[in-house]
């Protein structure tokens, strides 16, 4: 019996394996890069402005907590602008996604705020490094698997990066292996490598 439920097991996480290769030339991507806050402290804006921040806001039941993961500028010009938190943002968490990111900068002697995937782009702009990259990619839903260079690696190219991420299901959990390529404007390609990883178990949050 132990030896059935056993080859059940392995079967069940095996299942969805298959042999993707990737180029050479790739580099694995660096476990840090897991907390997206080390990944937003490599964001170059698109122009320089007098002030800007980064802002993770999450509000609870008595208060609406905000958190500044980076600020760059003039910050004692901060002082004479008065910040609200967006009512929506990017990068959705929480459930039922109360938390969010937003971006306020202070332009034309007035504050702006970048509170959706599209305005972050533009915000971004070019993309200077790989932190970048993975950002732009994480707008789309995909992320690294720390595990796995298939679906975790990274490669500078003249015009951009190439990168292997990992488009992920919960139920039933599934992994699978994309290719995308992001030029140094922005602009996103991507394709399905198809899946390395499946179970029939489902993970609920």
């Amino acid at each position: 019996m132990k030896k059935i439920l056993l080859i059940i097991f392995l079967s069940l996480i095996s299942c969805g394996k298959n042999s993707i290769r990737i180029e050479k030339g790739f580099t694995k991507i660096s476990n840090e890069y897991q907390n997206r806050n080390k990944l937003i402290e490599h964001i170059k804006p698109n122009k320089e402005y007098v002030y800007w921040e980064y802002v993770l806001f999450t509000p609870d039941l008595y208060n609406r907590q905000t958190e500044i993961i980076k600020k760059c500028g003039d910050t004692l010009i901060k002082n004479n602008y008065t910040f609200y938190p967006p009512e929506s943002g990017f990068f959705n968490g929480c459930l039922p996604s109360s938390c969010f990111s937003y971006i306020a900068f202070i332009e034309n002697d007035d504050v702006h705020y970048v509170t959706n995937e599209v305005e972050l782009k533009k915000f971004i702009g070019k993309i200077d490094n790989i932190e970048e990259a993975i950002l732009i990619s994480e707008i789309y839903d995909l992320w690294f698997d720390p595990k796995e260079k298939k679906a975790g690696s990274f490669k500078k190219t003249n015009n951009g990066f190439e990168l292997y991420m990992m488009k992920y299901n919960s139920c039933p959990e599934k992994k699978e292996s994309i290719k995308v390529e992001i030029d140094s404007i922005g602009n996103f390609k991507s394709k399905n490598n198809g899946v390395y990883y499946k179970t029939n178990i489902c993970l609920m949050s």
